[in-house]
C-alpha cells in the first residue's frame, strides 16, 4: 500500500548498543535520515549492521530506510528491489525477537509498500498480511499511534476498494476480510488521541469524513492539519492538501459559488509519505497494504 508511510515515523535515537563504535554509527545514522539523507544513513546503519548484524533496532532503522528510498528509486525494477530488501531486514528483526511490536508493524507496513509492484491477486494476499501483522503489533503495544493509524489506512482502503477488486477477491478468496470507515474511523481516532499534534492523524481522519460523505467534519480536521506545525517528513503535503481543501470549502468574500463545493476527491491521490520538494515522488503509495491508489504514509514503521 501508499506513506505512511505509517512514515510513519520518526527518527526517536536508538537505545545505547552494547559496542561504542555500532552506537557512534547508529547515531551519525540518524543525525543523516535527519537531512533526508537515506542513502547516507543507510550505508552507516549497514556499517553497524556488521558489527552487530543481531541488533533488532539496526535491522528495523535499515528496512525503514529502505522503505525511505523507494519512490526516489528509478527505474520500478531497482525500487522493487528495494521494497523487497526492506522485507527481507523486517522480516529478521521479526525472527531475532518475535514479542517485537515494531518488527510486527514493519513487516506489514513492507508487505503494503510491496503492493505498488504486484499484481491484484498478490495485493490481495499482501493486504491481510498488512491487517494481521498490525492486529498482532497492537496486541503487544497498544499505546502505538503508528500502529492504529496504519490499521486504520488498512480499513479506509479495503472498504473503498474498487468493484472490479471486490469481484476478484470474491470469486478468489470469497470476499474481503471485513473492513469498514467505521472501523478506519474508531483507529484513527485513536491515533490521534495518542498523538494529538501529529498531522497524518488528522489528515487521514479527514479522509474517512470525507469517504463516508461528512464534508463539514473532514474540514475540521482539514482546519486541525492548518493548525499543526510539520514534524514528520510527509507533513508538507498534508498541509498543502488541507489547504486546498480548505480554500475549496470557504468561499471569498464577494464569492458567488456554493458555499459547499466538494472536497478533494478521495481516489485523487496525494505525493508519497516521504516525498517533499527536493525528492518528488515518482509512485504513489497506496494505503499501508490496501489496494485502492490512495495515499500511505506512511506510514513506515520506526525503529
Amino acid at each position: 500500500m501508499k506513506a505512511f508511510l505509517l512514515s510513519l515515523l520518526l527518527l526517536a535515537p536508538p537505545a545505547l548498543a552494547e559496542d561504542a563504535h555500532v552506537t557512534a554509527l547508529m547515531n551519525k545514522g540518524e543525525a543523516a535520515a535527519r537531512q533526508r539523507d537515506w542513502r547516507g544513513a543507510l550505508a552507516l546503519f549497514r556499517q553497524a549492521e556488521n558489527g552487530e548484524p543481531g541488533n533488532v533496532r539496526v535491522l528495523l532503522r535499515i528496512s525503514r530506510l529502505c522503505t525511505d528510498l523507494i519512490d526516489v528509486t528509478k527505474p520500478e525494477d531497482a525500487a522493487h528491489k528495494v521494497a523487497e530488501q526492506a522485507l527481507d531486514y523486517a522480516r529478521r528483526a521479526l525472527a531475532l525477537d518475535p514479542h517485537s511490536a515494531k518488527a510486527h508493524l514493519s513487516v506489514g507496513v513492507c508487505y503494503g509498500r510491496l503492493t505498488d509492484f504486484v499484481g491484484n491477486k498478490t495485493k490481495l494476499e499482501y493486504s491481510k498480511i498488512v491487517k494481521s501483522e498490525s492486529e498482532k503489533s497492537l496486541a503487544l503495544d497498544a499505546s502505538d499511534d503508528f500502529a492504529w493509524h496504519v490499521l486504520g489506512r488498512w480499513h479506509l482502503g479495503v472498504a473503498n476498494v474498487s468493484g472490479m477488486l471486490k469481484t476478484l477477491a470474491r470469486l478468489i478468496y470469497g470476499g474481503l476480510p471485513p473492513a469498514s470507515n467505521e472501523e478506519a474511523l474508531r483507529c484513527l481516532k485513536k491515533a490521534a488521541e495518542l498523538a494529538p499534534r501529529r498531522i497524518m492523524h488528522h489528515a487521514e481522519l479527514a479522509h474517512v469524513h470525507e469517504a463516508m460523505g461528512r464534508r463539514d467534519l473532514a474540514l475540521q480536521e482539514w482546519q486541525r492539519v492548518l493548525g499543526l506545525r510539520a514534524a514528520d517528513p510527509e507533513d508538507a503535503d498534508y498541509l498543502k492538501e488541507a489547504r486546498a481543501a480548505v480554500d475549496a470549502r470557504l468561499p471569498r468574500s464577494g464569492d458567488l459559488q456554493s458555499p459547499n463545493p466538494p472536497l478533494r476527491a478521495l481516489s485523487q491521490p496525494r505525493l508519497a509519505p516521504h516525498a517533499s520538494a527536493t525528492q518528488p515522488a515518482s509512485r504513489h503509495t497506496p494505503p499501508i497494504g490496501v489496494i485502492a491508489p490512495s495515499t500511505f504514509t506512511s506510514v513506515s514503521a520506526r525503529a
